[in-house]
């Protein structure tokens, strides 16, 4: 985290730190959030467990973010800083494995512009609430009734935590999308129970 959370990936897809990029560059940030943990390609945060508190954690233990080779392993990648990045399983699996840094910091932009978690969360729950007959302008409605602030968003993330399970090493997107819209039909507002 300390090596990348200055850096950002040009639309060359060349890694600059940030205070040398210019509005030309079109640059993206690779790290968001100070002290924030999630995916550095698609930005999902990490399915937490109880003992996933500490830094140390989300870097050594698969089910929640695992540390990806740039320039792959077999093919003499090093495990130094600037030889690894932070994604989530389902990143990981996807990620291109290449000797050419710029192949994978491509992947990366990509998938930063055009298939973040923003992006696809809202595309997921659609799916989801088709597949169980559920209209989605009634999701939409719930959803836009919530006004979540951030004790809310934890709530709710916790809420999740308690109703996925693990599907080998990560959490399905359908186990996500479909609990959320258990959550969002049993209570819509999120307010009862939430920490002050």
């Amino acid at each position: 985290y300390d090596y990348w959370k200055d850096k950002a990936i040009t639309k060359n897809f060349d890694v600059k730190c940030t205070c040398d990029c210019s509005d030309a560059d079109e640059a993206i940030s690779i790290t968001e959030f100070d002290d924030e943990i999630f995916c550095w390609a698609c930005g999902m945060l990490p399915y937490r467990t109880s003992d996933s508190e500490k830094l140390s954690t989300y870097w050594n233990q698969d089910r929640l973010l695992e540390k990806a080779h740039i320039l792959a392993r077999s093919k003499g990648g090093d495990d130094i800083p600037a030889n690894l990045f932070l994604l989530c399983p389902s990143c990981h699996a996807e990620s291109p494995d290449t000797t050419n840094p710029k192949n994978f910091f491509a992947w990366v932009y990509y998938k930063r512009k055009h298939e973040n978690c923003w992006q696809t969360i809202p595309r997921e729950l659609e799916r989801a609430a088709m597949m169980k007959g559920i209209s989605v302008e009634e999701i939409q409605s719930r959803i836009s009734a919530l006004d979540l602030d951030i004790k809310k968003i934890e709530l709710l993330r916790k809420k999740l935590q308690e109703r996925c399970a693990l599907h080998g090493s990560s959490i399905s997107m359908s186990s996500k999308m479909m609990s959320m819209i258990d959550i969002l039909m049993e209570d819509s507002d999120l307010v009862a129970g939430a920490p002050d």
